[in-house]
């Protein structure tokens, strides 16, 4: 499926369960199955670049991820 720049999506799976993260602390965690996120960036290859922000907005992780590893919760009205 192609997503779109603030698409909300959903982790179902971790076709690679450790890998780089950036985030607001110092060691951000891993993504997990299950966590909601949203599109912040479409990098090519049916690779993307999600965000899972806490309610007040600080960056809890950023990370790429192939579209086989997302699916669409919503897609905001343009």
């Amino acid at each position: 499926m192609a997503f779109e720049v603030f698409d909300v999506v959903r982790i179902e799976r971790l076709l690679e369960p450790e890998r780089d993260v950036d985030g607001s602390v110092a060691t951000p965690p891993q993504p997990r199955v299950g966590e909601l996120g949203t599109i912040v960036e479409a990098l090519g290859d049916d690779v993307y670049l999600v965000e899972r922000a806490t309610d007040d907005g600080l960056t809890m992780w950023v990370a790429e991820f192939l579209d086989s590893e997302l699916s669409l919760v919503r897609r905001p009205i343009r």
